[in-house]
C-alpha cells in the first residue's frame, strides 16, 4: 500500500531525476520555490547565475587535452553547478549520442562536442541534431571522414536513423544509402568542420519517398519531422528520467509536445515532469541509481566540498567512464548498471566516503555535537535523522528494526539507550551511515 508525499517529496524526487540529486540547503531553498518553481527554474538556467562554478573551474586550470583531466572537470561540474538539469540534459545527450574518446582519440574535440551538448540541452533539437551531424568528434567516431563520392561510408547514416531520430523499423536500407550519399564530404580538419564539395555526391536521391538533390542538411530536416523521432525521443527521456517501459499514452503526450514545440527539449522535458505518471508510485524510488548519479548524489547530500582526483575512475569502475561509452547505443542504464561486479563498487565507494570524509557531513563538529543540534535522543531518532537524509526515510520495517538495533549497542554489542562515548559514537554514526548506504533502497533514485 502506498503511502501519500509530500510536495516536498516529489520536489526531492524531481531534484534527484532532473539532476544528481540536492545538498540540505538546496533543498531548502527549492522548497521555497514550490514543486512548479522548481520546475521552472530547472528548465531556464539561463536565468541562474553560474558564474561562481565557472570561476572555481578556471582557478582548477583543468587540461582539456588530457583524459583524466576531462572527466574530472565533468564530474566537478555535476557537483556543484546550480544548472542541474542542464548537466544531467548533457549527460542524458552524451549516452544517445554516444561518441567514445577511445576511438576519437582528442580529449579536446571531446570537451567541444559536451560543449555543444550543454548549449543545445534545452534547446531546439533540430539545431542539436545539425550540430552534432558537423561536430568533428562524431565525425570521426561514426567514420563520416571516409565518406566520399563513389565510395559512400554508411556508418552515420545508420546510427541518425537508429539512434538518434526514428529508430528501428522506421525506416529502409535504401533510405541508409541515399541518406550516406546525401552525408558524403562532410569531414573534419584540425579547426573544424569541413564540407569537401569536391567529395560530396550532388546527384538525385530518394529518402523517405521523396526525391531531390539532397544534402545532410536535408536528411536532417526530414528526419525531424517525423512523427516516428518525437516518439523515439519521448520513449528515451522518460526511461532516462522516469521510468522504465512507459505506457504508450505517456509517450504519445510528450511527443506531441516534441511536434507541438518545433522540436523542444525544454517542452519535452517539461511534459514529463509535470505529468501525472511522474508524481506516482510507479516512478518514485523506481529508478536504479546510474554510477555518476549515485557518486554525485552522495558527494551532495554529504556535503563533500572538495573531490578525490580518482573519483572518474571509480565511476569507470561501476560500469560509467565518461566520455568512453561501451558501445554506439550508450549505456544500457536500468538492471545494467548492477552486477557482482559492479555492487562491491558501490560498496567500496560507500566504506571510503564515511572513512575518510564523515567529518564534512558533521559540518566539522563532534558527533555528539551532531547529535545536540538535531535534538536526537535515542537510538530510534538517530535511524530516523539519516535514513531520511539519505533515503527520504523509505526504508522497509525490517531494515529499520535491524539499524535501530545496531545503534542502540556499543562496540561489543552492549545494549545501551544512546552512546555517550565521543569515540564510541563517531564509529556508530559511520557504521550506520555505510549501512544505510548500502541498502537496495540508496541504490534507487
Amino acid at each position: 500500500m502506498s503511502t501519500p508525499k509530500t510536495e516536498t517529496a516529489w520536489i526531492a524526487q524531481l531534484l534527484r531525476r532532473a539532476g544528481f540529486g540536492y545538498t540540505p540547503q538546496e533543498l531548502k531553498y527549492y522548497k521555497s520555490l514550490g514543486y512548479e518553481g522548481t520546475l521552472h527554474e530547472l528548465l531556464n538556467p539561463r536565468l541562474v547565475d553560474n558564474s561562481q562554478l565557472e570561476k572555481a573551474i578556471r582557478e582548477h586550470s583543468f587540461d582539456f587535452t588530457n583524459s583524466n583531466d576531462l572527466r574530472r572537470w565533468w564530474l566537478y561540474r555535476m557537483t556543484f553547478t546550480r544548472r542541474p538539469l542542464e548537466e544531467k540534459m548533457t549527460l542524458f545527450l552524451h549516452g544517445h549520442f554516444a561518441t567514445s574518446d577511445r576511438k576519437v582519440r582528442n580529449p579536446h574535440a571531446m570537451y567541444l562536442q559536451n560543449l555543444l551538448f550543454r548549449k543545445y540541452a534545452l534547446g531546439d533539437f533540430h539545431q542539436l541534431l545539425l550540430n552534432v551531424s558537423k561536430d568533428p568528434a562524431m565525425i570521426v567516431w561514426l567514420d563520416n571522414q571516409q565518406n566520399r563520392k563513389g565510395k559512400p561510408n554508411e556508418n552515420y547514416a545508420r546510427e541518425v536513423m537508429e539512434l538518434f531520430t526514428v529508430g528501428i523499423g522506421n525506416y529502409s536500407e535504401n533510405d541508409i544509402k541515399e541518406a550516406a550519399k546525401a552525408f558524403t564530404g562532410w569531414q573534419t580538419r584540425p579547426e573544424g568542420f569541413y564540407f569537401n564539395k569536391n567529395q560530396h555526391d550532388s546527384t538525385e536521391k530518394t529518402f523517405f519517398g521523396m526525391k531531390g538533390n539532397f544534402n545532410g542538411e536535408d536528411i536532417i530536416s526530414i528526419l525531424v519531422k517525423q512523427p516516428a523521432t518525437g516518439r523515439f525521443l519521448a520513449r528515451k527521456l522518460i526511461t532516462f528520467y522516469a521510468h522504465e517501459n512507459p505506457d504508450k499514452s505517456f509517450v504519445e503526450r510528450v511527443a506531441c509536445e516534441y511536434s507541438q514545440s518545433k522540436y523542444s527539449l525544454s517542452a519535452m522535458l517539461k511534459s514529463i515532469f509535470s505529468d501525472k505518471s511522474f508524481c506516482s508510485d510507479r516512478t518514485y524510488h523506481a529508478k536504479i541509481k546510474s554510477p555518476a548519479e549515485l557518486i554525485v548524489g552522495s558527494l551532495k547530500i554529504l556535503q563533500i566540498e572538495s573531490l578525490d582526483n580518482d573519483l572518474p575512475q571509480m565511476m569507470g569502475a561501476m560500469g560509467q567512464d565518461l566520455f568512453h561509452p561501451p558501445s554506439v547505443k550508450g549505456w544500457d542504464g536500468g538492471n545494467a548498471w548492477i552486477s557482482s561486479e559492479t555492487m562491491m563498487e558501490r560498496f567500496n565507494f560507500a566504506a571510503r566516503i564515511v572513512s575518510t570524509r564523515f567529518d564534512e557531513l558533521t559540518r566539522k563538529s563532534s558527533p555528539t555535537q551532531l547529535i545536540e543540534r538535531h535534538n536526537l535522543k535515542n537510538a530510534l531518532e538517530l535511524v530516523n535523522y539519516f535514513s531520511d537524509l539519505l533515503v527520504d526515510g523509505d526504508l522497509p520495517r525490517s531494515s529499520r528494526d535491524k539499524l535501530v538495533e545496531y545503534a542502540s549497542s556499543d562496540l561489543d554489542g552492549k545494549k545501551i539507550s544512546m552512546i555517550e562515548d565521543e569515540r564510541t559514537l563517531d564509529a556508530k554514526l559511520r557504521g550506520l551511515v555505510h549501512l544505510i548506504m548500502t541498502l537496495p533502497t540508496y541504490q534507487l533514485t
